[in-house]
């Protein structure tokens, strides 16, 4: 029995391991691919589909054209494991599947992540002046905890016009307001992000050894926080690339990067302005 990996949408070929051996193997013939994106598309009209009925028939197709994939595939390269054999990756979405004829299942690919500060700061999507009002309550030494509370009375205090929208993007991330944030993966990372700070201990490793860490402070993270905080690590604990601010001032920036980039739309699609200045 075998598994296989296909890349880019099975048209840069794929590595098929076994038990002996792993070996590349070139791509299959076009009608191959073909069924394979098929299913990849139906995977993903099922996602998008807000109809519960719609997403459960998109569901069945998918799984009824897998199968088919599945043989093919057997045919031309020999048969597969019953779980998790096929590993099907494209530019915007993947799915894995079997030859025991469950359905398949969509895989988020390619991962997020990786996103430069600079291209943040260009693209507006993290404000200079968040940046500067954290540089400066770190030099005032102000509390963490107090910044995050209350960013306006802070700001007052360090005479300081931060704008409303990063007011309220820090104070998303106060302890006071955890249970307040909708996406559950979010409030997971900023949940780990305050066991962080309290802890005190892994303030330079959690966002590259985010799964060590939580061992270490016993506090449990899903695969899918773990995949957020790797995908904002280009970022997280990188304070000297955006500002001269203290290890746990780049940590907030890191979190705000998870929050609202790896979360959301990557750069090069549309990009809301998030700099809270007005144009004209």
């Amino acid at each position: 029995m075998s598994r296989i990996i296909l890349f880019d949408g099975g048209k840069a070929g794929g590595i098929l391991m076994d038990e002996k051996s792993v070996r590349a193997i070139p791509r299959f013939a076009p009608e191959v691919l073909a069924n394979l994106a098929a299913v990849s598309g139906l995977l993903r009209a099922a996602g998008d589909s807000t109809s519960d009925d719609a997403s459960r028939d998109l569901i069945s197709l998918a799984n009824k054209v897998s199968n088919i994939a599945v043989e093919r595939v057997e045919a031309a390269i020999g048969r597969l494991d019953a779980d998790n054999s096929l590993v099907y990756l494209s530019d915007d979405d993947g799915f894995v599947c079997g030859s025991s004829g469950a359905p398949p299942r969509s895989i988020s690919w390619p991962p997020r992540g990786g996103i430069e500060p600079r291209e943040l700061l260009a693209t507006n999507v993290l404000s200079t002046d968040l940046i500067e009002f954290l540089a400066r309550t770190s030099a005032h030494g102000t509390k963490l905890a107090e910044t995050l509370e209350d960013p306006h009375a802070v700001a007052k205090q360090i005479h300081f016009k931060l704008s409303t929208h990063d007011a309220q993007t820090l104070k998303g991330l106060a302890p006071s307001q955890l249970q307040s944030i909708r996406d559950p993966v979010e409030r997971e990372v900023v949940s780990f992000f305050h066991a962080v700070i309290e802890d005190g201990r892994f303030l330079e490793e959690w966002s590259v050894q985010p799964v060590g860490v939580s061992e270490s402070i016993q506090h449990a993270l899903s695969n899918e926080a773990v995949d957020r905080i790797l995908g904002g690590s280009a970022l997280v604990g990188r304070p000297g690339d955006v500002a001269n601010l203290s290890i746990e001032q780049g940590i907030v920036v890191g979190v705000v990067a998870v929050v609202l980039v790896v979360a959301k739309p990557r750069l090069g699609e549309n990009v809301l302005d998030r700099s809270g200045i007005e144009k004209f």
